[in-house]
């Protein structure tokens, strides 16, 4: 007999009934539903195997997968749970809860094994000719290793969220076809911008998945781009892509395949790209990117306004785009939210915060001392060099205008020389007669 005021444990008997029919409960289903959900089940179980195969799925496709399957169920199980004659007492309840959270916690897990056995599966039928993680070599290595060796090809960088095949011959890159875009927002000015519409996207990344289609081709055909900007816009988005690649801190997959002749496509909007310019431009973005992350450390942290930031920013001049970050922030929103929320990549959200940052309107959550000696863009880093220019140009002519009265005698560089060597790198001496050859250009651009 159980002592009084003590609760009484279930016997085994309980328990094992409990089990049994709460079991039963979750996976009474109508027979001939049963096999039309099975029919439909296998056929989406060819398809994502098939996928897999070609590789053009990415390592999210399996969970999403198991997800709809097992919480379908799971919901279904639910319901009959709820509509069940016999009395809903809390064993039977905390029995449904540790069956979906145990669901939940394994869902990762299962698909990933389901990809290695998938993977090991077939590995030897595959037609790779490298194939290797970034762990081990980076995607920068590789590609200098195969533009060296004029090898023509398709390289193919694999991540969680993202696939780039990078299509490569006669030592440069010849197409960038990025399998998402990680922008729908394009470069304006402060006050206009253009966006893609979001369903035309989305139909142009399924046309991708399941006719192989580039997007920005897909994009073209339904009047999104012109014909003659086309080109252009396939370099910024694909280039983007691929400095996405790079800044990852993860490692991810890499395999290339040598082919015979490159996709039609790829032959027809040859990029041009040089693998050497376009690294240079990668690793500087990349510098930029991690002075940026001294700033905002962690991308899924929450942004933090100042308390006085409605006063501070009747003072600065607010881009649309700005306006609509700020508009967003309602104490849970993260750098990374504002990805989707915005239509921008990741490290153009960051460059509008921590603008806004020095602005005074958010908080750097790295401190305000990270602030200080930070470049925002190339364009920063352009206005500066100009302004080295100009201030040279100054004093040359009170050089010049001392000399006359005074003589040849040498002089000391002048303070100014020494923001033009911070910016465009050191010089022994001022630049004279033929030697600024190349600084009279960068003042007739900005001129013009």
């Amino acid at each position: 007999m159980p002592e009084p005021g003590k609760p009484q444990e279930p016997s085994n008997t309980d328990l094992k009934a409990g089990i049994c029919e709460f079991i039963d409960a979750l996976v009474a289903k109508d027979p001939e539903r049963y096999e039309d959900e099975f029919v439909h089940l296998l056929a989406r179980v060819r398809e994502l195997v098939e996928r897999k195969l070609r590789m053009e799925g990415t390592k999210t496709d399996t969970r999403d997968f198991l997800g709809e399957l097992l919480f379908t169920r799971l919901r279904r199980g639910m319901h009959l749970f709820l509509k069940s004659e016999d009395e809903v007492t809390s064993m039977r309840a905390a029995e449904w809860v540790m069956g979906v959270l145990f669901a939940v916690t394994t869902l990762s897990e299962f698909a990933k094994a389901f990809d290695q056995a998938l993977i090991r599966s077939d590995s030897g039928t595959k037609d790779f000719n490298l194939a290797g993680r970034t762990d081990f070599i980076s995607v920068e290595e590789v590609l200098q290793m195969l533009s060296a060796g004029k090898h023509v090809g398709c390289l193919s960088l694999e991540k969680g969220d993202n696939r780039l095949d990078i299509y490569l011959k006669d030592g440069r890159i010849f197409f960038l076809d990025p399998h998402h875009m990680i922008r729908r927002v394009m470069p304006g000015d402060s006050m206009r911008h253009r966006e893609i519409p979001e369903a035309a996207v989305t139909e142009a990344q399924g046309r991708r998945a399941k006719e192989g289609v580039p997007i920005l081709l897909a994009l073209h055909e339904k009047g999104v781009f012109r014909r003659d900007e086309l080109r252009e816009v396939m370099r910024l988005f694909g280039k983007e892509v691929l400095f996405d690649f790079m800044r990852e801190q993860e490692p991810y997959l890499f395999y290339y395949r040598k082919l015979q002749a490159l996709p039609a496509y790829a032959e027809q909007y040859d990029l041009r790209l040089g693998v050497t310019s376009l690294l240079l431009e990668g690793s500087k973005l990349l510098d930029d990117w991690k002075q940026m992350l001294q700033v905002f450390p962690n991308p899924d942290a929450a942004i933090e306004p100042k308390s006085d930031m409605f006063v501070r920013m009747g003072d600065v001049a607010l881009s649309v785009l700005e306006i609509k970050l700020l508009s967003q922030i309602n104490g849970d929103t993260s750098p990374r939210s504002l990805v989707s929320v915005l239509g921008l990549p990741l490290y153009d959200v960051y460059q509008m915060l921590i603008k806004l940052s020095r602005d005074g309107v958010l908080a750097a959550a790295g401190g305000e001392q990270t602030l200080s000696g930070l470049t925002l863009s190339i364009e920063e880093s352009m206005q500066e060099a100009f302004a080295a220019l100009d201030a040279n140009d100054d004093a040359e002519q009170r050089r010049n205008a001392i000399e006359a009265v005074l003589g040849d005698e040498e002089e000391e560089v002048p303070a100014a020389s020494s923001a033009l060597d911070r910016v465009l790198g050191g010089f022994d001496e001022a630049p004279k007669g033929g030697d600024r050859g190349v600084l009279d250009m960068l003042r007739k651009g900005k001129k013009a």
